[in-house]
């Protein structure tokens, strides 16, 4: 039993090589454009403590012109705000002109 205790300390050690080894491949990795813009990025808080904002919104910041903003524009823009700790939210909410529209978006803690 000790034998097996003492394995599993020596396997979780890692080497100062490995370490900076990890840390190059995750450099390496390709950064998405827009996660440098989109970590700026704040919402309106509301009641509750959540920060909302809303994928129009968003997609204005971005400066994406109406005629990219197709499903994978989106597809990327969900797993970017993901990765930046945001989740997809679908709200029932009045537009501007006084109708009551649902609204697509992302919320996080803040």
């Amino acid at each position: 039993m000790r034998n097996r205790r003492r394995k599993a300390v020596r396997n979780n050690k890692v080497s100062f090589v490995e370490k900076m080894r990890a840390s190059e491949a995750e450099a390496a990795q390709p950064v998405d454009p827009w996660r440098l813009r989109l970590e700026r990025v704040r919402g309106t808080t509301g009641f509750g403590g959540l920060e909302r904002i809303s994928t129009q919104t968003l997609m204005d910041l971005l400066e994406v012109p109406q005629r990219r903003r197709t499903a994978g524009t989106y597809r990327q823009l969900a797993k970017v705000m993901a990765q930046l700790g945001w989740a997809a939210v679908r709200v029932r909410d009045f537009n501007g002109r006084g109708f009551k529209e649902q609204v697509r978006g992302y919320v996080r803690a803040v």
